[in-house]
């Protein structure tokens, strides 16, 4: 697996959802942004930035379910392969805080996956998953992770996708095993 020439952080556009789950991986995007001084740029189907000695970040300007049109885009344009893609995303089939790297997979229900693994023919590139709790009896996930954030649960949000964001740097710096062993366990662990 190579070291990530595109990180692809999924959410969902527009201030309405800014605070919603299913756009952790944009909190994720913005606090790496912020952290080396870089700026989004729109450019259509996604904003666009360059880390510092680093990959590309997208936050793709289209709707989850239809992120693997914008990520197949950036790829495209770029000349990259899938297995030089990370995707970072929300999954709701993780407990809260918890963070799950792994270099290829399934897209276990979550429809920004799908529509990435549908656009790319393949399920071989890394993804960072966000826990973010699953929806309490009743609920429809739909509705769940499109849900603002919780007052009460927003400190915790904020510290797993701060943490997420360290899991990235570390990917990038020492490689996807390092990051794992370290990062794929609970936050207070």
């Amino acid at each position: 697996m190579s070291v990530p020439r595109l990180i692809a952080c999924l959410g969902n556009p527009g201030d309405k959802y800014r605070l919603t789950w299913h756009n952790a991986g944009f909190w994720v995007a913005d606090i790496l942004a912020l952290e080396t001084g870089v700026q989004f740029i729109n450019a259509g189907l996604f904003n666009a930035a360059v880390l510092p000695d680093g990959p590309d970040i997208i936050k793709p300007a289209v709707y989850m379910n239809r992120s693997g049109k914008a990520v197949a885009a950036f790829l495209d344009s770029k000349g990259y392969s899938a297995d030089e893609l990370l995707v970072i995303c929300d999954d709701s089939n993780l407990e809260l805080g918890r963070l799950r790297l792994r270099n290829n997979g399934s897209h276990g229900g979550h429809n920004g996956l799908r529509s990435i693994i549908d656009s790319l023919d393949t399920e071989q590139f890394a993804r960072l998953r966000l826990g973010i709790g699953s929806p309490s009896t009743g609920e429809d996930l739909a509705d769940y992770v499109l849900d603002t954030v919780p007052q009460k649960l927003e400190e915790e949000a904020s510290v797993m996708a701060h943490k997420a964001a360290d899991c990235v740097t570390l990917y990038l710096s020492e490689g996807l095993t390092t990051a794992q062993e370290r990062y794929n366990r609970k936050l207070d662990s």
